[in-house]
């Protein structure tokens, strides 16, 4: 059945990438609607779409991952009007609020790609170490040189991580310096 929510988030919930986290899982949801600051700090969400939907997107926008905490949301269900075709977040008109506002959604999607591929590196690493203990249980028929082998990807899977923290630091002082060249 459709549904019409008109909701407000309160908690940290402004310049932080919330909206563009809201657009994607509405658009994973296939809502219609829009989401957009409010000036007493919380987001208005208005999507209309099927009652199922609009309960997943409910469970999902209530996160707490930094940046973001939701403290509470406030919801109203009604009768859908339909005045949607898409959903959209209705962005500030000061291009360096807005620019700003990007700059912090972009910051928060690199610091999940690193988390994502840090734990990827890691789920390499216990696979590799554990075939490395099956192999001595089977009674070390591996010879000396796939063990070395085995504490070279190792070495390689710290250089990689070390290499990635790298860049990702440069990048923050790029945008430090964006940000910093924009308040002047």
């Amino acid at each position: 059945m459709k549904k019409r929510a008109e909701i407000i988030i309160h908690g940290r919930v402004q310049k932080a990438g919330f909206r563009d986290f809201i657009d994607e899982v509405a658009f994973d949801l296939d809502l219609n609607g829009r989401v957009k600051n409010l000036d007493d700090g919380t987001v208005q969400v208005i999507c209309e779409g099927e009652d199922h939907s609009i309960k997943v997107l409910l469970e999902k926008v209530n996160i707490t991952q930094y940046p973001i905490k939701v403290k509470n949301i406030d919801v109203v269900f009604k009768e859908p009007t339909h005045e949607y075709s898409v959903f959209d977040i209705i962005r500030e008109e000061d291009i360096k609020t807005a620019t700003y506002e990007r700059m912090d959604a972009a910051a928060r999607y690199m610091r999940e790609m690193n988390a994502n591929l840090g734990s990827k590196i890691d789920d390499v690493s216990e696979r590799i170490d554990d075939l490395s203990d099956k192999v001595e249980t089977v009674g070390n028929k591996v010879d000396q040189s796939r063990i070395e082998i085995s504490s070279e990807v190792r070495l390689n899977r710290d250089d990689f991580r070390s290499h990635l923290d790298e860049r990702i630091s440069v990048l923050e002082h790029e945008l430090a310096q964006i940000k910093a060249k924009m308040m002047i």
